[in-house]
C-alpha cells in the first residue's frame, strides 16, 4: 500500500470535521461574531418587553382589586365611592379598572350619560376580563336605552367567545331577561333551560328557574 494511502486511512474523521469547522468559523468569524451580537440583542428586547408587560398585568391586577374594593364598600354612599375612584390613579393617569366601576356607579344612580361618557374614554385594558365586563356594561346601558337587540347583539358575541371569562351561566340569564323584556319569550325560555340543563350547579340557577316558572305560566 502507498505511503500515500496509508497516512489518508490513519486520519480521524473527528478531527478532520473539527479542522473544516476551525477552518470556516476564522474565515467568517466577523460575520458570525455580528450575528451572534444581532441575536442576543434581539433576546434582550424580547425580555425586556415580556417584564414591562408582566409587570403592568400586575399593577394593573392591583388597581382592579382597589377599584373593586372601593366599589364594593358598604360603608360609602355612590358618591363617596365616584369621588374615591376618581383619585385612584396608575402612572398613565386614571385606571382603566377605576373607569369601569366609575361608569358603573353613575349607570347605579341612573346617570346613563356620564356613564357614556366615562366608557368613551376607556382604553384597552390588558386584562381580558376588564374588557369583558366593559361589554356587559355597555350592553346594560344599551338595554336601559331601549335598544334590547343593540344589547343582545353584544352579549350573543360573549356568549360565542369559548375563550370569555365572564361566566356563561350570568351571560344567559342576563340574556334571558332582556328577551322577556322584550316580549321575546320562547327565546328567553330556550336561554333559561339551557342554563338549567348545562349549569346545573349555577348561583343563577334557582332564579332562572323562578323567572321560567313565571315566563311559562303568562
Amino acid at each position: 500500500m502507498r505511503k500515500k494511502e496509508r497516512a489518508h486511512l490513519k486520519e480521524d474523521p473527528f478531527q478532520v470535521f473539527i479542522q473544516k469547522a476551525l477552518d470556516i468559523l476564522k474565515k467568517f468569524r466577523t460575520e458570525i461574531f455580528i450575528g451572534l451580537g444581532v441575536g442576543a440583542a434581539i433576546v434582550l428586547i424580547i425580555l425586556v418587553i415580556v417584564f414591562i408587560q408582566s409587570g403592568s398585568v400586575t399593577t394593573e391586577n392591583r388597581l382592579y382589586s382597589e377599584a373593586l374594593s372601593i366599589k364594593n364598600n358598604d360603608d360609602l354612599s355612590i358618591d363617596q365611592k365616584i369621588e374615591k375612584l376618581s383619585k385612584l390613579e396608575s402612572k398613565s393617569g386614571l385606571s382603566s379598572s377605576a373607569k369601569l366601576f366609575l361608569a358603573s356607579l353613575y349607570f347605579e344612580k341612573g346617570d346613563l350619560e356620564k356613564s357614556k361618557e366615562v366608557l368613551a374614554d376607556f382604553s384597552k385594558s390588558k386584562s381580558k376580563l376588564i374588557n369583558e365586563e366593559k361589554k356587559l356594561l355597555e350592553a346594560e346601558i344599551l338595554n336601559a336605552s331601549d335598544k334590547q337587540q343593540e344589547a343582545l347583539d353584544l352579549l350573543n358575541k360573549l356568549l360565542a367567545d369559548p375563550k370569555s371569562e365572564i361566566a356563561k351561566d350570568y351571560i344567559l340569564l342576563k340574556m334571558a331577561k332582556i328577551q322577556a323584556k322584550n316580549d321575546q319569550i320562547k327565546t328567553a325560555v330556550t336561554n333559561l333551560n339551557r342554563l338549567i340543563d348545562d349549569y346545573s350547579q349555577s348561583y343563577y340557577s334557582n332564579e332562572a328557574r323562578n323567572l321560567l316558572r313565571e315566563l311559562e305560566g303568562n
